[in-house]
């Protein structure tokens, strides 16, 4: 049992991906996000994949697809408020529910650290929904802190 993680440009595979991602996020926030579309995911795959900051990848179990993330590279400059630094952000990450169990999400982060070193980043950030619990614990599990919070009412 191998896990390979390879860089990809195939946004028609990052959309047949991202269906899992979508629909908890609709089912979570159905204000907020619209129920999958392959083909507007595509797009968004698309236009992400412009920007020179950002890289998609595939991680494969035996050859088989297994998942994928979609990072970017994001540098802050200083202001009166904040020193300026850089930080890779987990824009989206997925692991196919087959697969989950089988270290594909552990193996992604350690491949995200690699990449941050890589690139000289010394901090990596990411973002979920609070209620998508497993979400959370994984990402604690991984050694990830809450820095920040967001808070929302809805009237």
């Amino acid at each position: 049992m191998t896990i390979k993680i390879v860089r990809t440009s195939d946004t028609d595979l990052l959309a047949t991906l991202n269906h899992d991602v979508q629909e908890i996020h609709h089912n979570i926030e159905p204000e907020i996000f619209k129920p999958y579309n392959k083909e507007n995911m595509k797009r968004l795959f698309d236009d992400a994949l412009e920007n020179e900051n950002a890289s998609a990848y595939i991680a494969y179990f035996d050859d088989e697809v297994a998942g994928y993330m979609l990072l970017n590279k994001r540098y802050s400059e200083a202001n009166c408020f904040k020193k300026s630094y850089s930080a890779l952000l987990i824009d989206q990450i997925c692991v196919e529910s087959h697969f989950k169990g089988k270290g594909i999400g552990k193996a992604l982060v350690e491949f995200e650290k690699a990449y941050a070193k890589d690139f000289d980043i010394s901090r990596i950030e990411m973002n979920y929904w609070t209620k998508n619990n497993n979400s959370g614990e994984f990402f604690r599990s991984q050694g990830f802190e809450n820095y920040n919070e967001r808070l929302a009412i809805k009237i």
